[in-house]
């Protein structure tokens, strides 16, 4: 084969750190400090499942290269991959795709082996970046003014076809949908002009079907990007946001936003295979959280999790999801010191939640009165409660419906008691698949005037 490899002599499985990420409203626990990786920068993190495998690209000039590590931290890397920028995996994860952009070139490994596979050279000058498989071809961003090309790894001979979108920016995130193998979204950075595009790639030539273009007090310096493994929604992360912006693909317009801890800026976002939102931050402070995990469409998060000491934060792009949702794989630095570190979270879900309610001690006959409350954390907008009355006349109680949860995890319900006594009201919730059910019950005392 062309490309060689090095085995890293180290392995780090019994140092590798973990922790079930902390409940919010606690003080953020850390995970331990990480293990040492051999970069010293990051520019695209990918987790092939089916061999559970983690790649991570380092460009850095001639010493470019894709660190492999598996999930209980055994490593190796790929060199001879200089300017190593963008990753993909093919949709059976059985190869490894790599932007090396100092060469003009995407090679192409057997996840399985290590093995190179094939080389593809885009043409001198080229200098691809982002990479992404759709349609049956190769997408690729590239240039310094930015542009979209197109490999099809499919034929006898391999075409590359390029200037397929000159809109484009350097650096431009390509991304394709886990739901339908003929989308690809790109999202471009540039400052003060965001934009988010959408392709039907399915002719083999890419048709734009929907394109946003944010301003800079929209979204500015897009960062991350992904899509939801049911193809719906785009995630991003960018260094001006209030949080980890949601979009529907098809028309592209607001979803939600995952709020992210302040002041703390967006570096990564990745999307689990249930819907589950992962976002990361720049950070170095021990009270602001690291990495935030949230429901889909909720905004306030789940879990939160401060990586390592509080002198690390995580880097751009440095977050992924393991396929099973089982954990979380983070990497971060730290300043003053070379190299990064890698970070193994397992995640658990559901998580605990927490009602409460508040009911006036005592309420007249035929007067309305008003009960409130709260349930958390992490709730989804369109997250409903039942609330029952138990009073002597329906001691089993009687349903007063559904109320609706506002995104900050308030209700309010009302009832209008006919007769004096002891009235029992009784909220729950359902729980879901991010949430277990939760209850709570207050009494009010209904007298005659």
């Amino acid at each position: 084969m062309r490309g060689s490899r090095r085995m890293l002599s180290a392995t780090f499985a019994a140092a590798l750190g973990s922790l079930v990420l902390a409940i919010p409203g606690t003080t953020p626990a850390y995970a331990a400090t990480g293990v040492s990786l051999p970069l010293y920068q990051l520019a695209d993190m990918k987790v092939d499942g089916s061999h559970q495998k983690i790649f991570l690209s380092m460009p850095a000039g001639a010493d470019g290269r894709v660190v492999v590590s598996d999930y209980d931290g055994k490593s190796t890397w790929l060199s001879g991959l200089p300017g190593a920028g963008g990753l993909a995996l093919s949709p059976d994860e059985q190869t490894l795709y790599v932007a090396a952009r100092d060469i003009d070139t995407i090679v192409a490994y057997d996840t399985a082996t290590l093995a190179e596979t094939a080389r593809y050279h885009v043409g001198d000058g080229i200098a691809p970046w982002g990479v992404a498989v759709a349609g049956g071809k190769l997408w690729f961003g590239y240039g310094s003014g930015g542009d979209l090309g197109s490999v099809d790894i499919g034929a006898a001979e391999p075409v590359v076809a390029l200037g397929l979108d000159s809109s484009l920016d350097f650096g431009a995130e390509l991304v394709a949908s886990p739901a339908d193998p003929n989308v690809l979204v790109v999202g471009t950075g540039d400052p003060n002009r965001n934009t988010l595009t959408v392709y039907d790639v399915s002719s083999g030539s890419p048709v734009m079907t929907k394109r946003r273009v944010l301003s800079g007090t929209e979204m500015n310096g897009l960062r991350d990007i992904d899509v939801t493994p049911d193809g719906r929604s785009i995630v991003t992360a960018a260094l001006i946001s209030p949080g980890y912006r949601a979009f529907r693909l098809d028309d592209l317009s607001d979803v939600a936003t995952h709020a992210a801890p302040a002041p703390a800026s967006p570096v990564a976002v990745a999307a689990g295979p249930d819907g589950t939102v992962a976002g990361a931050t720049q950070n170095t402070s021990a009270d602001v959280p690291d990495v935030s995990v949230y429901a889909p469409q909720a905004s306030a998060p789940l879990t939160s999790v401060e990586v390592g000491a509080a002198t690390q934060t995580p880097v751009v792009r440095g977050l992924a999801w393991a396929p099973d949702g089982s954990r979380l794989f983070a990497v971060t630095n730290e300043s003053g010191v070379m190299g990064l570190r890698f970070h193994s979270l397992p995640v658990t879900t559901p998580v605990q939640t927490t009602l409460d309610l508040v009911a006036p001690a005592t309420s007249r006959k035929g007067r309305t009165l008003t009960l409130t409350g709260t349930l958390s954390p992490g709730i989804a907008p369109g997250t409903t409660v039942t609330v029952t009355r138990h009073d002597a006349a329906d001691p089993e109680g009687v349903s007063l419906g559904s109320v609706p949860v506002a995104a900050d995890g308030t209700f309010t319900a009302t009832d209008t008691p006919a007769k004096p006594g002891e009235v029992r009201y009784v909220v729950t919730y359902g729980g879901d698949r991010w949430h277990t059910a939760s209850s709570a019950e207050a009494t009010v005392e209904i007298t005659r005037s």
